[in-house]
């Protein structure tokens, strides 16, 4: 498939427009359309961002593997189940929802995948209401990725990971509401990885 063929695939599965797929990954709907005429063709980092904002598998680029997602995560299409719903609070913490909906297909090697459904605009652009982001707990999480991050105080984020050292972590907010937050590793039970995000008609029952 080339480029500007998985693109438009890659927008369609996630069920956004134009704009909203420029929006999710720092450009303009001009430059989506330019990709998906084939006028111009998207760097690397913007190919793995597409993938990784819109739940796409990666295209096989020149039989270069793409860094996306590690091996495990490309190994099939499985059904998440979706374990709750989540909004930002106004503190910055999650407000959760625990009950259990449906499934959502994501291509993911993970066995312990699992869906949270988004209520309110609170984490708009990146995530909108009704949408499903998938973590994969068993891939590790890296810098620069988004995050669910689960407190020993029982409380729960959602956010960007910016860096691990030492004895402490700092997290960075989805919709820069927030100042950066530095708290010390013994205050998190875990860190878990965020694969990405599906539309909100891709629950099944």
């Amino acid at each position: 498939m080339d480029i500007k063929d998985w693109i438009k695939a890659a927008r369609s599965h996630k069920g956004w427009t134009q704009q909203q797929l420029g929006e999710a990954v720092g450009r303009t709907k001009a430059n989506v359309g330019h990709w998906e005429t084939g006028k111009h063709e998207p760097k690397l980092d913007l190919i793995e961002a597409i993938s990784r904002e819109t739940g796409f598998p990666p295209p096989a680029l020149g039989g270069v593997e793409s860094n996306v997602e590690p091996a495990l995560e490309l190994k099939k299409s499985r059904m998440v189940p979706v374990t709750g719903s989540v909004k930002g609070g106004d503190d910055g913490y999650l407000v959760q929802d625990p009950v259990p909906d449906g499934f959502v297909e994501y291509w993911t090697g993970d066995p312990q995948a699992y869906a949270l459904r988004i209520k309110g605009d609170s984490m708009h652009p990146r995530y909108r209401a009704g949408e499903f982001v998938v973590v994969t707990p068993s891939i590790e999480a890296q810098p620069g990725r988004d995050v669910v991050v689960k407190l020993t105080n029982g409380k729960c984020l959602l956010k960007q990971l910016n860096w691990m050292r030492g004895d402490e972590v700092q997290l960075l907010s989805i919709n820069n509401g927030y100042a950066p937050m530095t708290i010390s590793r013994e205050e998190v039970e875990c860190i878990c990885r965020v694969a990405g995000s599906v539309g909100p008609d891709s629950m099944v029952f």
